[in-house]
Formats: structure tokens, C-alpha cells, sequence
């Protein structure tokens, strides 16, 4: 796939779409709220990770990362309107669908059928991915159709850098067709604050904002994907990191949280 440069052929900026995708209904619908219960932590978390590399520049000082956000759970995603907007704005650009569990890859299989057409490049992550390459023996065929389409998928967490080189490559036009983390899990303390705009929180109810303090689990619970995808040792952010991520979010005015413990 080579880079993809739209209108006036701005080659100096780039856009990464991040998409969390609700999943269908019985009669085939995507599942909205006009409030959801809790905010997206993985979206959050990316959001954070995406702002750190845009401060430190990964695409070079002449490329402007252009962040836009979306959670599909309160709010419609529309592809046409992505599309035309990145072709507006001109540039390349990478669309990720993020924390995508198994009854949402459907949906965001669909939503990437859309963006590929256009000649955007796809990566898909989250836990239907990471937990399929955790714990079964080779890849179920829903991943398998997917990667022949030309998708991307990141397994396991984004922290620790990660995030940068598939940035890079999609600056490159160099997806690559996984992005395994799977057996080398990060430490949380220092990392970016996760964070998600206000025009997300107050689409929650009760405009709350995220906060994930800690990953992995000690307990062998056969039923949990937990221990196969996060691990079975915990991790923890510092007393520092959960500072860092009330002022971040305080800066914008929100002062209430739904704490995500895994």
C-alpha cells in the first residue's frame, strides 16, 4: 500500500482516525446511546498515546498529526464524512479501530471495508485480536478474511513506544499485517496519561472520564480473557501517573471518573 496523499497534495500533515466501534444489533443496526454508561478506556488511553508522540514529533517537525477521536457507542460514525474531511484537509492519514472485542469486529470489519475502499490504510486492535492470538492454536477465519483485505492488526498494549512505528509505517505507506506485543507486556508508570476530550465525556453518563490504573491479573479464572491477554501479573500506574492524569483531565474542566481495573 503506498501513502496516500489527498487533496492538494499536502504530503506535510497526518491524520489518525481512532474509532471505537459499537457492535449490531438482532435486525443488523450498530447499538447507540445518546448517553453511554462509561466512557472508552482504550480509546482514552490511545488518545493519550497519540498525543504524547504527536508532542514528540515521530513523524519529524514538519509533519502536523492531526488526532480525531471517535466512539461509535454515542455517536454516529460516519466513513463518507471521514473520508471527505481527510480529503479536504489533504494529507495521509491512518484510520485505527480501537478495543475492538469479538462481538464488535464485525462492525468494524464493515467500517474498514469503507476506509480501504478510499485507499486508507486500517489497523484493528483489541481484545478479539489479542485474546484469538493468546489462546488459540492458529487464527480464526474472520481475522484471516480480514488480513485479505488488506487490514492491520496490533496485538496486545500500545505503551512503552509502541504506538510510533505503526504510525511511521502508515506515513510510509508500510502497514505492516501484525504488530505483535502479545508476549512482552509494558510496565504502566510513566507512561501517557489517558485522557479523552470533553466532547466525549459529556456524551457519558454522568460526564465521566476514564482512568486505568492498573493491568493484568494473579487468578486463574478459566472463564477470563484477562490472564491470557493482560496477563497474570499485575501492573500498576504510580501515585505520580494518577496525578498526572486528574490534572490532565481537571485542564478541561472534568472532575469525575469511572476507574477501569483489569
Amino acid at each position: 500500500m503506498t501513502p496516500t496523499s489527498t487533496a492538494g497534495g499536502n504530503a506535510t500533515v497526518f491524520h489518525f482516525v481512532m474509532v471505537k466501534p459499537s457492535h449490531y444489533d438482532d435486525d443488523g443496526y450498530p447499538i447507540q446511546w445518546v448517553r453511554s454508561a462509561i466512557p472508552s478506556n482504550t480509546l482514552a488511553c490511545l488518545n493519550g498515546l497519540a498525543e504524547d508522540a504527536r508532542r514528540r514529533q515521530v513523524l519529524g517537525p514538519d509533519v502536523e498529526i492531526r488526532l480525531h477521536t471517535y466512539d461509535e457507542t454515542n455517536r454516529r460514525v460516519r466513513p463518507e464524512a471521514i473520508i471527505s474531511m481527510i480529503r479536504r484537509e489533504g494529507g495521509r492519514a491512518l484510520i485505527g479501530l480501537v478495543g475492538v472485542q469479538s462481538n464488535q469486529f464485525p462492525r468494524a470489519v464493515d467500517l474498514a471495508r469503507q476506509f480501504l475502499a478510499a485507499g486508507l490504510p486500517v489497523c484493528i486492535g483489541g481484545f478479539h485480536v489479542s485474546g484469538c492470538i493468546a489462546m488459540l492454536p492458529e487464527l480464526p477465519s474472520d481475522i484471516r478474511e480480514a488480513q485479505a483485505l488488506g487490514i492491520s492488526f496490533f496485538a496486545g498494549e500500545a505503551e512503552n513506544g509502541r504506538l510510533d512505528p505503526v504510525l511511521r509505517d502508515a506515513w510510509n505507506g508500510r502497514l505492516a499485517p501484525l504488530y505483535n506485543h502479545m508476549d512482552d507486556l509494558p510496565s504502566l508508570e510513566g507512561e501517557p496519561a489517558a485522557i479523552l476530550p470533553w466532547q466525549h465525556v459529556r456524551r457519558t453518563s454522568g460526564s465521566l472520564s476514564s482512568i486505568d490504573l492498573g493491568r493484568g491479573c494473579p487468578y486463574q479464572c478459566s472463564f477470563c480473557t484477562i490472564i491470557n491477554v493482560q496477563g497474570r501479573k499485575s501492573r500498576f500506574r504510580s501515585p505520580d501517573d494518577l496525578e498526572q492524569i486528574v490534572r490532565a483531565n481537571y485542564a478541561q474542566g472534568i472532575k469525575r471518573f469511572f476507574h477501569h481495573r483489569r
